[in-house]
């Protein structure tokens, strides 16, 4: 797997009342750094869903590690492989700049819809040249 990064800073605005950003604000981290890793690769998130493809969450799996707070620089780590026939996987993880201490770990199972139907992702050329890319 080839690993792509993205980093980001910490805005006030996603801090809960402990000084520590929301729980849910980690999922918008991870999301945003996959649609850039996908962009990387060609894969165009608009391009898709004016098509009527769609490439969706399957399932989520998030182990906070440690908390960020305001300000704090990080980056996004993204690894992606297929599983399966109708899978791609991303690995991510959330690690804090000034100490590259690990925030938070992910494991983000997607599928790629077309018109609302389950299709093998190899099938989209544009998915295919993207797997092949990444895999090692």
């Amino acid at each position: 797997m080839k690993n792509y990064s993205i980093e980001l800073t910490v805005r006030d605005y996603e801090l809960d009342a402990q000084g520590i950003v929301n729980n849910s604000v980690y999922q918008n981290y991870l999301e945003h750094a996959r649609h850039e890793f996908l962009f990387h690769h060609g894969v165009d998130f608009a391009d898709f869903a004016a098509r009527n493809i769609l490439l969706v969450v399957k399932s989520i799996e998030m182990n906070f590690k440690s908390s960020l707070t305001s300000r704090d620089k990080f980056k996004v780590e993204v690894a992606a492989f297929k599983e399966g026939n109708l899978r791609v996987v991303f690995k991510q993880n959330i690690i804090r700049l000034s100490d590259n201490k690990i925030a938070l770990s992910a494991e983000v199972k997607g599928v790629c819809l077309v018109n609302g139907r389950p299709v093998k992702p190899e099938t989209l050329p544009e998915v295919a040249e993207f797997l092949e890319a990444v895999e090692v």
